[in-house]
């Protein structure tokens, strides 16, 4: 009976944790000039969701190269859909972000994606910097499979595959992968030709983006 409850207990948590596999990435474009006073709200804003016992995690990078150069991207991540219908205190949060961010920023995209596969951790995402590549790929499920091929080759620390379900392109695919220095992520720099040596899948795009990893502009609880 107790190896049957066990059990029982085992796939639940499985289950569980199967469906915490939904994030969210938001966009922000500092307005120009007030790339301090952004910065000041955005921590602001922080506090209050530390001051009201939120138990997400809020992770914050600027990107460094690419087109969006010096705009932030946070992110909160390990949810299941109904997560988001269970927000903290949602008017105060809209209210309290209207007074401390908008003001100073443009917010320029809220995007919804899907984990796929991953190193099996979230410390990663604390790495110096995260290069993110976004590829636009058909079919999706032959391109998921060719990216974990090509993740066993990498010299990243950790890796995360996830795919946009909301707010961007359903046939692009974000990989994020984590290095501690720029002679690291260099090891990595021909991950097209790796992707391109695999079958199955028609490659229509790929990008590349740098971000740096910013403790004062995250909150987490580990």
């Amino acid at each position: 009976m107790r190896l049957l409850l066990s059990i029982a207990l085992l796939l639940s948590f499985r289950v569980y944790a199967q469906d915490k596999n939904i994030a969210q990435f938001v966009i922000w474009e500092p307005k120009e000039c007030m790339e301090q006073a952004f910065e000041k709200g955005y921590q602001l804003h922080l506090q209050w969701h530390i001051a009201n016992s939120d138990l997400w995690d809020w992770y914050g990078w600027y990107f460094i190269s690419g087109p969006r150069d010096g705009q932030l991207l946070d992110a909160t991540v390990d949810h299941a859909w109904a997560d988001f219908d269970q927000r903290l205190k949602p008017a105060e949060d809209a209210a309290d972000n209207q007074l401390h961010v908008h003001p100073f920023a443009k917010l320029r995209a809220v995007i919804k994606m899907e984990k796929m596969a991953s190193c099996g951790h979230n410390k990663g995402l604390q790495a110096r910097f995260l290069r993110m590549i976004t590829i636009t790929a058909y079919p999706l499920t032959n391109a998921i499979k060719a990216l974990d091929n090509v993740t066993k080759q990498l010299h990243a620390d950790c890796f995360y595959t996830y795919k946009i379900v909301d707010g961007g392109n359903l046939h692009q695919l974000v990989l994020l992968l984590g290095y501690d220095s720029f002679s690291e992520l260099g090891k990595d720099a021909d991950i097209t030709e790796l992707l391109e040596k695999q079958a199955g899948f028609t490659l229509k795009g790929i990008e590349s983006e740098i971000l740096s990893f910013k403790k004062e502009m995250s909150r987490l609880h580990q």
